[in-house]
């Protein structure tokens, strides 16, 4: 279990998808003539930048570890949940293969690593 742990750390998954999500925004967006402004990738690129990305960064160099893994749960597991409904939906495809793997491995990092317990508050006080 603690090799699973050191894997599965927080930090190095939401760098990961992020730099997935760097390699997969920008891509698209250039054309065998450079980058084409007129193509509605862009303004896609520009959303997934400013809504995954950016936020995915700062996350992972600026919060503790506790704090980083509960929100890459609370990042990631809807997302692995959206992919799984649509594989569901749609069938299996070959192409939900790396986001199911990517954002599944980043929400189980945040389970492993987010100190779950619950803390029982004290009666109040008459």
């Amino acid at each position: 279990m603690d090799q699973l742990k050191k894997i599965l750390n927080p930090k190095i998954w939401l760098l990961v998808v992020a730099g997935g999500h760097t390699l997969a925004t920008i891509l698209p967006v250039l054309s065998d003539q450079g980058l084409n402004l007129d193509e509605t990738e862009v303004e896609y690129a520009v959303w997934r930048v400013v809504s995954m990305i950016i936020p995915m960064v700062f996350i992972a160099l600026t919060f503790t570890k506790e704090i980083q893994a509960k929100l890459a749960t609370a990042i990631a597991g809807p997302v692995w949940v959206m992919f799984v409904v649509w594989t569901v939906m749609d069938g299996f495809q070959t192409l939900f293969i790396p986001p199911l793997v990517l954002w599944g491995l980043l929400a189980l990092s945040g389970v492993l690593h987010g100190n779950w317990q619950t803390n029982e508050a004290a009666p109040a006080e008459a």
